[in-house]
């Protein structure tokens, strides 16, 4: 009896330990806390602001056709390029900004709304490539779409944090999150591109595909447009101020393009071996070279020589500055400029105006450009003066030498080329049949393209 007794108790203490040995196993391999609700560090979290903001965010798809410049073989259509982007809704309506770049030259837009795998067409309303910025239109008969509010890039301070979402490399709605680091960067071309550029330089990823995507600060207020990475410097991005935006918005609803505002004079930048020629007592500024006939700058009294220090009392660094700053002040806006003439300051006030209208070409002229394939307008820029590119037709000639929307003529052989005048005129110049060299700007760089003139 005493052993059935001892092997019983035996039993139950081996059952026991058997299932306290598997109720404690787990924890022998991690350790768990009974409680999370007492945290020992408090950091705040980014999710409320993402889940406000991210209905609004798109994904923006586009097609265009293929740069392909050699002839396809009778029955092969077009192939087509396939661009991917972001934007973000800014009114009900659902009327939307992006980058001009993520939408140039598509023939459709496709786009999904927030995390939604409905996709929808888009119109463009309008572009503007000097600033990288497009306004888009969803068709859809809804009326009620979520936006992000715009709020104000000039209360932005560098040490400020402020969130990028966007779709970078095809990832559906990421964020970086990061600090401004600098303020009006107008001195860079970090996507190769030259133009009315005054960035905010974010210290954070902003990847491809996340071109056109909102910059937004804290209390989930758009406060730029991410539009460029620096591949020289990895976690350094930038984005287009929403102050500027907003300035131009009116005119890209109403007219689909942006007229900016002008002196009607050309200049370059003061070097410091010319700021001491000319006795600057610093080398700031911008020289006039050329003050263009009936002018606001003519009436006013400007001469070429002329150096403008000041505009509207900002000290004026390079040409650049001069060209952002007046673009954007409007026309018939009263400015104040500082001049520095004969060893003496002086203060001058003029209403800006309009730039002049583009020589209207002779029909011979026009004939010349279409004849090569292209159309262009004068690039009105201080440091590369020459024709813009707008318009390449498919296996044309100068197509097929390479030519791209978006390049800059600057010279034909040895013929500078400073208007579309000047261009027609030194085509019809050259002998049909015969190759000639042509020299581009494009992306920061100069190509020697060879052109044969049908």
């Amino acid at each position: 009896m005493k052993k059935l007794l001892l092997l019983g108790s035996f039993a139950v203490f081996a059952i026991c330990l058997c299932a306290h040995f598997i109720d404690r196993q787990p924890s022998s391999l991690w350790t768990q806390q009974l409680t999370s609700e007492n945290k020992s560090v408090s950091i705040p979290s980014l999710a409320p602001l993402v889940e406000r903001v991210k209905p609004a965010v798109l994904v923006v798809t586009t097609e265009s056709l293929s740069n392909h410049r050699h002839r396809l073989p009778y029955g092969y259509s077009e192939p087509k390029q396939q661009g991917l982007g972001s934007g973000f809704i800014i009114h009900p309506s659902g009327l939307a900004l992006t980058n001009n770049h993520v939408i140039a030259n598509a023939t459709r837009i496709r786009v999904k709304v927030g995390g939604k795998l409905k996709e929808y067409d888009a119109e463009i309303v309008g572009t503007d490539p000097d600033t990288d910025v497009a306004l888009i239109q969803i068709q859809s008969a809804k009326k009620d779409w979520p936006v992000i509010p715009l709020g104000e890039s000039g209360k932005m301070l560098v040490g400020d944090f402020a969130v990028a979402i966007g779709n970078p490399l095809g990832l559906d709605y990421s964020i970086s999150f990061g600090p401004i680091s600098a303020l009006g960067r107008r001195d860079i071309q970090p996507s190769g591109k030259r133009g009315l550029f005054d960035f905010i330089q974010l210290s954070a990823p902003i990847n491809p595909g996340n071109s056109g995507g909102a910059l937004v600060n804290l209390s989930g207020e758009a406060i730029g447009i991410n539009t460029a990475i620096n591949a020289a410097g990895q976690g350094i991005a930038f984005a287009i101020p929403i102050d500027q935006v907003k300035q131009i918005l009116p005119q890209l609803k109403a007219h689909g393009k942006v007229t900016r505002s002008s002196l009607g004079i050309r200049v370059i930048d003061v070097s410091p071996e010319l700021a001491q020629e000319l006795g600057l007592p610093q080398a700031h500024g911008v020289l006039i070279r050329e003050v263009l006939a009936n002018s606001t700058a003519m009436r006013a009294g400007l001469q070429p020589g002329d150096v403008i220090t000041e505009f509207e009392g900002k000290v004026l660094t390079n040409a650049q500055a001069l060209l952002v700053e007046t673009g954007f002040a409007g026309v018939g806006k009263t400015v104040q400029l500082k001049l520095f003439r004969d060893g003496q300051y002086q203060t001058v006030r003029l209403s800006l105006e309009a730039p002049p209208a583009p020589t209207e070409l002779k029909p011979s002229q026009l004939q010349e450009l279409e004849a090569l394939g292209i159309r262009g307008i004068q690039q009105e820029d201080a440091h590369y003066p020459g024709v813009r590119i707008t318009e390449v037709n498919p296996y044309s000639a100068a197509h097929i030498a390479g030519v791209e929307p978006g390049d800059v003529m600057v010279r034909i052989n040895r013929q500078m080329i400073d208007s579309v005048e000047r261009l027609a005129i030194t085509l019809r110049s050259i002998s049909p049949g015969s190759p000639f060299r042509v020299l581009v700007r494009r992306d920061n760089r100069s190509l020697l393209l060879i052109v044969r003139k049908p």
